[in-house]
């Protein structure tokens, strides 16, 4: 396995809704081989000067690094969020089998 071939992409939708509509078509674009639904995240932030707290829907998207800029600006274009949260975490390690199905399903 290459070090750093594949990634972590994390994102917040406002509810379960919208993030299983958001995961359906990053995996059907061939941007993600599967995104994790985390519901109900409790999230305090800041936002335009108030301190905010909601209930929001966290998604785990697993990808590849050739994938990430192409699965950022379908983010952009397609969140419901004036500013969606957009990480990208390497994945440095992992089981051989399950990135090799990874790269199957992404082609």
């Amino acid at each position: 396995m290459e070090q750093c071939k594949y990634r972590l992409v994390f994102t917040t939708t406002g509810n379960e809704q919208q993030a299983k509509a958001l995961a359906t078509q990053i995996v059907q674009n061939k941007l993600a081989s599967c995104v994790n639904l985390l519901n109900n995240v409790h999230s305090i932030y800041e936002w335009q000067g108030n301190v905010v707290e909601d209930t929001e829907c966290k998604l785990i998207i697993k990808t590849r690094a050739d994938k990430v800029d192409a699965l950022k600006q379908f983010l952009i274009e397609h969140h419901s969020y004036d500013v969606p949260e957009i990480q990208v975490v390497p994945v440095v390690d992992g089981h051989a089998d399950y990135f090799h199905w990874m790269d199957e399903v992404l082609g």
